[in-house]
């Protein structure tokens, strides 16, 4: 056996075998050709415990899906504190706009999930793979237009975005997920295949932070994140959006100073 096939294991006090050799791959969310290497990893590799998920044999997709099946929304098994959402969450141009969104630079990042459909764009959206519509305005008239939404009257706009884009709008707004709405005649004699994933990432001041200290806050948001815990959207909140049962701690260690400071809102001067 060669020495590059050659893999070193240490015991953990468990006794199970550590592989500390073999390297973690590491993936850019500012390179289409390294993110898409990255999301064909995630798919050979997946070890999500009591799913079996084949990605080419969509018999295995609907009951075996892990978050919402009905709405491709995931936010369980550990995703929010997962590589591939702190990897994107990493990406300095996203604080950039939500820096200048807030005129400051001590934001606290969101706990939240990914959505198998439609945020960070990962994949082009069109017509044909459905994604984000939005209703525009009415995030300033919701009373008026609860009837009229009942009534089938409302009309909603289609964001059309490609891979890479960010999608930011005010989450008051009405907004909705769609499917495809327009047959692609080219893809009908292809296998089926994943269409859409976005990665969710919000980000707001520390001095929205209400009913505690921000010295508490931040005690509490580390603990969260070392309970592998995936939250809301709402950054400022700490609400759980699933179950941690069963999931390993998560060491900070494995984080940087830029993704650390985003657990308790600070700015580190390197940005």
């Amino acid at each position: 056996m060669s020495d590059n096939n050659l893999i070193n294991y240490c015991l953990d006090k468990n006794h199970i075998r550590i592989d500390y050799t073999t390297l973690t791959p590491r993936f850019s969310v500012t390179n289409n050709d390294s993110l898409n290497d990255g999301i064909t990893h995630l798919n050979e590799h997946e070890n999500i415990p009591g799913r079996h998920i084949q990605r080419h044999d969509s018999t295995t997709w609907s009951n075996n899906w892990p978050g919402n099946t009905q709405f491709g929304i995931i936010n369980e098994c550990g995703i929010g504190q997962s590589d591939f959402k702190w990897n994107v969450r990493s990406n300095r141009n996203i604080k950039r706009i939500y820096s200048h969104i807030w005129n400051t630079n001590e934001l606290l990042v969101s706990f939240d999930g990914c959505g198998i459909f439609r945020f960070i764009a990962l994949t082009d959206h069109n017509e044909t793979t459905g994604g984000l519509i939005v209703f525009p305005h009415t995030h300033l008239r919701f009373s008026e237009l609860n009837d009229l939404a009942h009534r089938g009257n409302a009309i909603g706009k289609f964001i059309h975005c490609q891979s890479d884009d960010p999608v930011l709008w005010d989450f008051r707004l009405v907004h909705c997920n769609s499917c495809a709405f327009v047959s692609d005649e080219r893809l009908k004699n292809q296998s089926i295949d994943f269409l859409r994933i976005v990665a969710y990432v919000s980000m707001s001041p520390t001095t929205f932070i209400s009913n505690q200290t921000l010295d508490q806050f931040q005690k509490k948001r580390k603990l969260l994140a070392q309970n592998n815990c995936t939250l809301t959207h709402w950054s400022t909140e700490l609400t759980e959006a699933s179950s941690t049962f069963n999931l390993p701690k998560l060491s900070l260690e494995k984080l940087d100073a830029y993704q650390l400071a985003f657990i308790i809102g600070t700015h580190l001067d390197d940005e």
